[in-house]
């Protein structure tokens, strides 16, 4: 008999302690997960032992009901170890959380044993038809972070008539076990390898009614909670989420880097130049204490987003003004990780970019995860100075960004 969400089983009540002590686990399989291009599966495993895959999941789905700053700080902590790996980590433990949030129909039909894993792309790139049962979903999406771990995907689908003409937009959820499912190796890059961001394609793929989630249903759903039944998570705004979550594994990345260049400075010479070691090198030790304020900078910035979803959106829903700052203190937090990475880098010389050297390998994720299309630097500050300027937005998930009069 299918069941409906198992109750996770975490080691402790802290999963950001937790993640601190897999991350050196992680850093053992970085290597061989970037040659995979999937995080191990001995890494997901030990990730899974731990429960962190469900502590985001909603107390009426027997989780915790922790707080989003509490996602964000594992996801950097696992990323000290390996930034792919909890990239598709940070990704499928939030797709999945969403999944045990949904209605207890949702629940039965794609939690049967309690283990099932949900990777997305949120982008309405497929088409979801009328049939007898159900759907018949087609399309391929491409960057599903964390697909070759996941039972299900949970993709956007434009949703259509008998006649082909766009009714509505919203998502399908589809089984990742073939044959009308199949996942494309798509994924070769040059940074963030592990996260195994490959193509999910589906043909012809009949989905149960249930499964398709329409917008316009999920609005109508929304607007008739009690709002005594709803949890923290449930008064969090979409549009932030994606972006803070896709962070996450930078910020860990960064400091991962800021760690490996602290421990070698007093051991490296600086060949040429009248110092011991690097440490004794005030431009040396003035850089590092630039990187590492650029680092807090990024950390701030976060903080200060995630606060707005973890307190103020609990009493009220956020203007889109304010959603608009959270957008421009995430890509302006990027810019800010990878201005670190690439000082970091300066300070460790050419040494550094030796393919035995963990520094490069964390530079290339870092390089990569930072020029994300949804975290990108200038537009973001485009769209936080039109949100200050009163003019329309420049974000498509973000119609009206004028602050209140």
């Amino acid at each position: 008999m299918p069941q409906t969400v198992a109750s996770p089983v975490l080691s402790t009540d802290n999963p950001v302690e937790v993640a601190r002590s897999l991350a050196p686990l992680l850093a053992e399989h970085a290597e061989a997960a970037e040659r995979g291009g999937r995080a191990t599966d001995t890494a997901i495993e030990a990730l899974r032992a731990a429960g962190l895959f469900q502590m985001m999941f909603p107390r009426r789905s027997g989780g915790v009901g922790h707080p989003l700053i509490t996602q964000i700080e594992t996801i950097a902590a696992l990323a000290h170890g390996c930034p792919g790996t909890a990239w598709a980590f940070g990704l499928l433990t939030g797709v999945t959380a969403s999944a045990a949030s949904m209605s207890p129909e949702i629940k039965r039909l794609v939690f049967r044993t309690g283990d099932e894993l949900v990777c997305s792309v949120a982008g309405q790139i497929g088409t979801a038809r009328p049939a007898e049962g159900g759907y018949v979903v087609d399309g391929a999406w491409g960057y599903a972070s964390g697909c070759m771990h996941a039972t299900w995907a949970l993709n956007g689908v434009r949703i259509l008539d008998e006649s082909g003409q766009q009714v509505d937009a919203g998502f399908a959820f589809l089984p990742l076990a073939g044959p009308d499912v199949v996942i494309e190796d798509t994924w070769h890059m040059s940074g963030l390898s592990a996260s195994g961001s490959n193509t999910v394609v589906a043909r012809n793929a009949l989905v149960p009614q249930p499964l398709v989630l329409r917008f316009s249903q999920l609005r109508a759903a929304a607007s008739r909670a009690p709002a005594a039944a709803m949890e923290p998570r449930d008064r969090w705004p979409v549009e932030p989420l994606f972006p803070l979550g896709v962070l996450a594994p930078m910020l860990g990345a960064a400091g991962a880097m800021l760690d490996l260049v602290a421990a070698h400075m007093p051991k490296r010479p600086a060949i040429g130049w009248k110092y011991g070691n690097q440490a004794e090198s005030q431009t040396f030790v003035g850089q590092f204490g630039e990187a590492a304020l650029e680092i807090d900078s990024a950390w701030l910035h976060v903080r200060r987003a995630v606060a707005a979803i973890d307190e103020t959106a609990q009493t009220r829903p956020l203007s889109g003004f304010e959603k608009a700052r959270i957008q421009a203190d995430c890509g302006y937090a990027m810019r800010q990780l990878r201005r670190a990475g690439e000082r970091l880098m300066e300070i460790a010389g050419p040494g550094a970019f030796a393919l035995s050297s963990p520094l490069q390998r964390l530079w290339r994720d870092l390089s990569v995860g930072t020029r994300h299309t949804a975290l990108n630097t200038m537009l973001s500050s485009e769209l936080y100075g039109r949100a200050l300027l009163q003019q329309e937005s420049n974000l498509v998930l973000l119609s009206d960004i004028r602050r209140a009069a």
